[in-house]
């Protein structure tokens, strides 16, 4: 972890050696800390903040940054180099094979040189020197356990001396170690501690920037962001004066800057600021090349979080190769890689796709310690993705996993439980329980406006999935003023490109559709369609939800020819994409029927109503309240075709669904006992 060398012979540095050549000992081994030493290591774990598209979560992701354990030692000219010899050879093979990822061969040196270095005295800079070379390999194979141990003991070591850069150095790896662990209290402690003294004596050299950055982080994790900011601030202001601005190391800082932005919905200033980042490091290949590979996918997250999935999708599969020849393909930067990928996937409607790089994504998390943020997060999403395939008994278990991982390691107030709760509500909403939905996205909403203000994006998704669950309550004033706020926040925050942004049009027209507002539904329908068709193509899942929608608006109106060809379009995209039982597919199948039942065309109704039937009992249990609309419209089709008995046993049976859902609302329609006698319901989403 450390690199060892002169101190950089600028004029301003000649006094700062000066004063360190005083806090030597005579004698001893003279160890200076170059400037170019990153506070994390290309080769090992410590890791950079990254931060999931934050519309369906803000994951806190941690992703493995800059970690550069190979050293350069400088040796006095003194008598004793002889002695050093053999001590010497051990520690430069270890660290060649270390950075060419050898691991159990570099292990072998290092050990070798440890025991030369045991002969040197309990308390010789050397011995330090060592134990720190050992940590760093220790560090970057994730045996954090002898990390620490050998890390804490060069402290030691170091702590019996005058206070030195060294010690600075000591105390801030260990800071980092105890960062990759999320013993962020201790991290806090050891960068205060660092950062005090290397500011004592170089106030301006980048040691104090990296301990600096340190601290930013833990306040970043903690949600502490103005303080964040202006130690990110200070950090890349030193390492621009000291290093110049088209340092690798200042694009590392530039890069802990742009992710702190993207969390505070600050997009362009963050795109920026990655842009930069990247465009310095093009310029040096083979520097700093995981801060590449972070700023590579710092700007696939604003891609993906903007609609832009094939740029997203490329950009993460870049900075996975880069990782993959860095640290290999278990490293848990390659699990970071592969769920981002996946979450592009299920955007795409990818679905197998998506589901194989979770699941690769899990089982790499899974091996290595310490990383339940991203498999509390990639639990949920993989709970998601069901959801969308309708594979419903498969996502309670996942929901309860991640939220069992996420309120043990995180606290009941982090954003990553507000997002749990968020896909359980939403698992509450499809299983027609509205009432617990409702208090379950309430939850999730709170936490969010605690961790993120007001006026979030996160806050505006929230808020349009709780407006759904009021709407189904039969709040329609409360649902109207939730969805336009959610748009107020989603346009201020992005424009009007933002990727959520058709979904909540579209939820809006859906209330105006059911308050026979067609003026105002309709042009909210056709701008919500236009843009996901941009976005996600012809075919995607979502296309088919407002071409449903827009199916039903002029069902209403009576215009039977322009409803038919967007319900059967929705219906030929949902079979395609979701498969024959998804309960969406039997949504369109419901709401064709009811087209051909406005049409006297009973024979062709009857086979959809029965089909769609048939899908609900199967996927949404027999009591849902989805199921009492179809049957109701059903009903109604046996009356006119003179069928009263049969009519009369699916009017009751659905009345009997109805009666245990007292407050129920279809999860597309007002369900009212009263209309199942008059005319036939069709489904909004």
């Amino acid at each position: 972890m450390f690199q060892f060398t002169k101190a950089l012979p600028t004029q301003p540095e000649l006094q700062t050696k000066r004063r360190l050549s005083r806090l030597t000992s005579r004698g001893a081994l003279v160890v200076l800390f170059s400037s170019l030493l990153p506070m994390q290591c290309d080769a090992q774990t410590p890791r950079e903040i990254s931060t999931a598209s934050y519309v369906e979560r803000d994951k806190g992701l941690v992703a493995q940054g800059d970690f550069k354990p190979a050293v350069a030692l400088q040796f006095p000219t003194r008598p004793t180099l002889a002695e050093d010899a053999l001590w010497q050879k051990y520690i430069s093979e270890g660290k060649q094979l270390r950075e060419e990822k050898r691991y159990a061969e570099a292990e072998k040196q290092m050990l070798l040189g440890l025991a030369e270095a045991e002969k040197f005295g309990p308390e010789d800079r050397r011995l330090a020197v060592t134990l720190n070379e050992l940590a760093a390999l220790y560090h970057a194979s994730l045996r954090f356990s002898e990390a620490e141990a050998l890390y804490r003991r060069a402290l030691g070591i170091w702590e019996k001396l005058p206070d030195c850069l060294e010690q600075a150095i000591a105390l801030r790896s260990l800071a980092r170690l105890c960062f990759d662990r999320g013993n962020y209290a201790q991290v806090e402690s050891l960068s205060t501690r660092a950062l005090a003294i290397s500011q004592s004596l170089v106030p301006r050299h980048p040691e104090v920037a990296h301990s600096l950055n340190n601290l930013a982080d833990v306040h970043t994790l903690r949600r502490r962001y103005a303080a964040a900011e202006s130690l990110y601030r200070q950090a890349l202001s030193i390492l621009e004066d000291s290093l110049g601005p088209d340092h690798s190391e200042v694009a590392y800082g530039l890069n802990h800057l742009a992710k702190l932005s993207f969390l505070q919905a600050r997009f362009g200033e963050s795109e920026a600021l990655h842009r930069r980042a990247v465009a310095i490091l093009r310029k040096t290949p083979g520097q700093k090349t995981s801060t590449l590979a972070g700023g590579l996918t710092g700007l696939a997250d604003l891609a993906a979080n903007q609609g832009r999935n094939s740029e997203a999708e490329l950009l993460y599969q870049q900075a996975q190769t880069i990782w993959e020849q860095l640290l290999g393909a278990e490293h848990p930067n390659i699990g970071l890689c592969l769920y981002s990928r996946a979450r592009v996937c299920r955007r795409l409607g990818r679905f197998a796709d998506a589901e194989a790089l979770y699941r690769r994504a899990l089982v790499i998390c899974e091996k290595v310690p310490h990383q339940e943020m991203l498999i509390g997060g990639a639990l949920d999403d993989l709970a998601q993705l069901y959801l969308a395939q309708g594979r419903y008994p498969e996502v309670e278990p996942l929901l309860r996993r991640a939220l069992s991982i996420q309120e043990r390691k995180l606290g009941p107030d982090h954003p990553d439980i507000s997002s749990t709760l968020n896909t359980w509500a939403t698992l509450r909403k499809i299983q027609g329980h509205y009432a617990e939905a409702e208090r379950l996205f309430r939850q999730a909403l709170s936490i969010k406006k605690r961790t993120f203000g007001q006026e979030h994006p996160a806050v505006a998704a929230i808020m349009n999935n709780l407006a759904e669950a009021c709407l189904l309550l039969g709040g329609s004033a409360e649902a109207i003023r939730l969805y336009r706020q959610a748009i107020v926040i989603l346009e201020k925050s992005q424009g009007a490109d933002h990727r959520e942004l058709p979904t909540a049009w579209s939820n809006l027209a859906s209330v105006y559709l059911n308050q026979k507002r067609y003026g105002e539904a309709e042009p909210l329908f056709q701008r919500a369609l236009a843009t996901k068709e941009r976005a996600l193509g012809q075919t995607h899942p979502d296309v088919a939800t407002i071409t449903n929608n827009l199916g039903c608006l002029y069902l209403d109106q009576g215009k039977y020819e322009q409803a038919g060809t967007l319900l059967q379009r929705s219906l030929d995209i949902r079979e395609k994409a979701l498969g024959t039982d998804h309960s969406a597919v039997a949504n369109s199948l419901h709401n064709l029927g009811r087209l051909y039942f406005a049409q006297h065309r009973y024979a062709e109704a009857e086979p959809l109503y029965g089909r769609a039937i048939a899908i609900m009992e199967k996927s949404l249990g027999p009591n849902h309240p989805d199921l009492a609309q179809t049957l109701g419209n059903y009903a109604l089709l046996l009356q006119k075709t003179k069928r009263k008995s049969e009519a009369s046993t699916m009017n009751a049976r659905a009345k009997e669904i109805l009666a245990t859902n007292p407050a129920a609302r279809s999860a597309r329609q007002t369900v009212d006992v009263q209309d199942l006698a008059c005319s036939p319901k069709a489904w909004r989403e």
